[in-house]
């Protein structure tokens, strides 16, 4: 499906079109309907007996008033009113089944689209992340799907039963009488100017809309993340205040756009006022001149207020339409993004018995055009455990993102056993690595499900032999739930040496070829450090290591050890050849008391 989206917008234009974002449109909604088939064609019947129903009302009117009430055929009028009966009967049946298999259809719809965009999402690199707020993102997937909601439901199925009947009401109100059938539609002009006029400034306002509501929700999202830092910082005023104005703005954008819907119900009124004033007049002087029979008469009168329904219902669903054009333009933003997985060699893969080493080749990589990483070249046998060390800023996690593929190299190749991580299917990839960063992020839930989160299937024995090895069960047994015990929103309820054991527990369930240890240990406590240090020699046997840390402790399991200054590798050698021969490593060594790098 995603594959689907990127074909459709490849030939999209900066420039906005109206008529090219009805076709994107119409093959969007097209391709999620495909599967529904059957269902909208029970619901396009129903459609058109809705709209068979609905024109006969006012010819059989006709038929009463000229046939029989004039006649005084009372058993006639019977016949009739029973025959109206049963076609409302028909009506309000034809109409239920209608609006269900629309709205079935629709919400299916609906879900699959917002289902398909958030897991494109998860596709895309971490620089998408990085300069996309959150609250925007969660926008999209929530506000924007739903304002997609109406149109695809019933926007359709009303579009084509308000234009049969219009066409139905046409030729019923030409053959009844020609001249006062045109009289009717001289209002008709002035219905699309105004439609024509109002549908473009809807357009720009309900995009307005959705803009100034996910600022809204990026704001609220950011404070309520924050909300220990705000507190403490004694914010509360300041964030009050700032969303208070973001709330204004939202409300203004609002209130433009139902101020310019507001003008489509006064000119729709007017317009049918005028065309049954006309009809009156006209058809009331043929009467009593005796052109006209009563019955068509009351039967025009009846055909134009039907008229003037389905012009109204169409303005509606023009509207509906303007919004959920809105909509698409903002989720089309993000599904004309690249994906960054490939899954093309996954037979090529399945067949490949890799061991864990990797390599960057002369790897450059910038971020918004400031060089970060500049010709790095490194080579890591598999079972080698390898340690990166620098000052802040020279590039240490950004080779761990570029190694695990949260972003992809400018230049040159990053490898494992020599294949192309580019070329590997980016589930098999991150299968392969599991990494330990020192913010750990723990979900709303159960520790055992926390740790167990990259192996669902992993048995509650698995859980708790990995957490005996990581020296995390003895904590955890003493906690009032044990492995049940909820941890809260990003693991409040624990410490930070806790939240970061079972972080440890989590990569080690998943056993990784390739274990990175980002700064893992930089904000554990000495005694949970000491637990993890007692655990280091177990976990990566047999196992290759990344290594990334501040601690001189962490280091001594060590095989080699790089220095990275500037983006560079300046130079590689183990801890004693690096404190006699490289000046950087020697003073960063110094730098630190109690054994911190």
């Amino acid at each position: 499906m995603v594959g689907r989206f990127r074909r459709m917008l490849s030939d999209r234009e900066d420039e906005f079109s109206l008529s090219k974002l009805s076709r994107q449109h119409f093959k969007f909604i097209c391709s999620y309907l495909k599967p529904h088939l059957s269902k909208l064609i029970w619901a396009t019947l129903a459609m058109l007996t809705v709209t068979i129903t609905t024109l006969a009302g006012p010819y059989l009117t006709k038929v009463a008033v000229d046939d029989y009430i004039l006649k005084g055929d009372l058993q006639g009028l019977n016949l009739i009113l029973l025959i109206m009966l049963g076609t409302y009967g028909v009506f309000w049946f034809s109409s239920y089944w209608q609006r269900y298999l629309s709205n079935w259809v629709g919400q299916e719809v609906v879900s699959s689209i917002r289902e398909d965009l958030y897991q494109h999402i998860h596709t895309l690199s971490l620089d998408f992340f990085h300069k996309q707020p959150t609250g925007d993102i969660i926008s999209r997937l929530t506000n924007d799907v739903d304002a997609l909601s109406e149109i695809i439901t019933n926007g359709f199925i009303r579009f084509l039963n308000d234009l049969l009947t219009l066409v139905g009401i046409v030729i019923i109100m030409l053959r009844l009488n020609f001249n006062l059938a045109l009289i009717t539609f001289t209002s008709i002009p002035l219905i699309l100017i105004i439609v024509n006029y109002l549908g473009k400034k809807m357009r720009v306002a309900y995009r307005e809309v959705q803009e100034k509501l996910a600022q809204l929700n990026s704001d609220v999202e950011e404070n309520i993340s924050g909300i220990r830092v705000v507190q403490a910082l004694n914010r509360e005023r300041v964030n009050a205040g700032k969303f208070n104005r973001l709330s204004w703005k939202s409300l203004k954008a609002n209130l433009k756009a139902v101020s310019v819907f507001a003008l489509l119900f006064p000119a729709m009124t007017f317009s049918r006022v005028l065309g049954e004033a006309l009809v009156l007049w006209y058809g009331g002087w043929n009467v009593i001149n005796g052109g006209l029979t009563l019955g068509v008469l009351v039967a025009f009168l009846g055909y134009v207020r039907r008229f003037f329904f389905p012009l109204a219902d169409l303005s509606q669903v023009y509207n509906t339409y303007q919004s959920a054009g809105a909509a698409l333009d903002r989720i089309y933003e993000y599904l004309s993004i690249p994906s960054d997985i490939n899954d093309s060699n996954e037979a090529l893969i399945q067949s490949n018995n890799f061991k864990g080493g990797f390599s960057f080749e002369e790897v450059n990589f910038a971020y918004e055009d400031t060089p970060i990483i500049k010709n790095f070249n490194l080579q890591v046998t598999p079972g080698e455990v390898f340690a990166l060390v620098g000052p802040t800023g020279a590039g240490k996690s950004t080779l761990v993102n570029l190694l695990t593929r949260l972003y992809g190299v400018d230049q040159g190749k990053v490898a494992i056993d020599g294949m192309n991580i580019n070329q590997i299917p980016i589930k098999k990839l991150r299968q392969m690595i599991s990494v330990v960063t020192q913010d750990v992020f723990l979900f709303n839930t159960s520790i055992i499900e926390n740790i167990r989160y990259a192996v669902p299937t992993a048995t509650d024995k698995e859980v708790k032999e990995v957490a005996k090895l990581i020296n995390a069960h003895e904590f955890i047994n003493k906690l009032p739930n044990g492995y049940q015990t909820q941890v809260g929103e990003e693991g409040v309820k624990l410490s930070g040496g806790q939240k970061q054991l079972i972080s440890f527990a989590r990569a080690l369930l998943a056993d990784p070829l390739i274990l990175i240890l980002d700064e893992a240990t930089s904000s554990v406590d000495a005694y949970s450090e000491l637990l993890i240090q007692q655990a280091l020699e177990t976990l990566l046997a047999d196992r290759t290591a990344l290594i990334i840390a501040h601690r001189f402790s962490t280091l001594k399991q060590a095989n080699r050890i790089g220095v990275l200054q500037n983006g560079e590798l300046i130079d590689v050698g183990t801890h004693n050849e690096l404190l006699r021969d490289n000046s950087l490593y020697c003073k960063l060594f110094k730098k630190q008391s109690n054994e911190v790098i």
